[in-house]
């Protein structure tokens, strides 16, 4: 890092950041919590059997957004089912800025880190030829310094961009899985509280919410 000068200094923060932030984001992600098919069918028993206050609290119980958005079901249950779609939605809504915060600039650092090793070549090498017009190519010593500055910042920003790269469609692999888990969440409330409407088992038309979470699970 000191051989790459200044540009070297901005490529090595740069990477510390992203690498810290990578942490944090993987504990966040892993931290989300979405509710089990046992809770799902639990809380859905209840609103079968009219004890709303009960499915509520089994709802409540439940961690996070997951237990604010089948909360906001049970008590809604009886509203249409584009009412309660949307209900539903706008808690999903809610949970994807946090699941998505500080990717973009995992995603912007990528590209950029090999962009500031290209600058850091560009300069080491202005630099060498600078000392060329002036001392000549006889004293190798001097020019050794740029010629450093111009490799070193070129494998900084490789170093930086290529885990970073990497990394970063793991996590927003991961925070797509937990939006999707949800969405699943909401379709199968949803579609519980529609067949316990009709007299239904709860059994849906589309999959059923043990099907589609187990399935996730799998």
């Amino acid at each position: 890092v000191e051989d790459g000068g200044v540009v070297g200094d901005v490529i090595g923060a740069l990477g510390v950041v992203a690498f810290a932030l990578t942490l944090f984001k993987a504990c966040e992600i892993q931290r989300f919590h979405v509710a089990e098919p046992e809770d799902l069918d639990g809380i859905l028993d209840e609103v079968a059997r009219g004890h709303q206050e009960a499915a509520a609290v089994r709802a409540r119980a439940i961690p996070g957004i997951a237990g604010e958005m089948l909360t906001t079901g049970v008590m809604h249950a009886a509203e249409k089912r584009g009412v309660l779609e949307e209900l539903l939605f706008e808690k999903i809504l809610r949970a994807r800025p946090g699941l998505e915060r500080f990717l973009p600039f995992l995603s912007i650092t990528a590209p950029a880190a090999p962009l500031l090793g290209l600058l850091g070549t560009v300069t080491g090498m202005i630099k060498t030829f600078q000392l060329i017009t002036i001392f000549g190519t006889g004293d190798a010593k001097s020019l050794s310094s740029g010629i450093s500055e111009a490799l070193v910042t070129t494998a900084l920003g490789l170093i930086v961009a290529i885990p970073v790269l990497v990394i970063h469609g793991g996590l927003a692999r991961m925070a797509r899985h937990k939006l999707g888990a949800l969405e699943e969440l909401a379709v199968g409330f949803v579609n519980g509280v529609v067949a316990i409407r009709h007299g239904d088992e709860i059994k849906p038309l589309a999959p059923s919410p043990r099907a589609l979470l187990e399935g996730e699970a799998d």
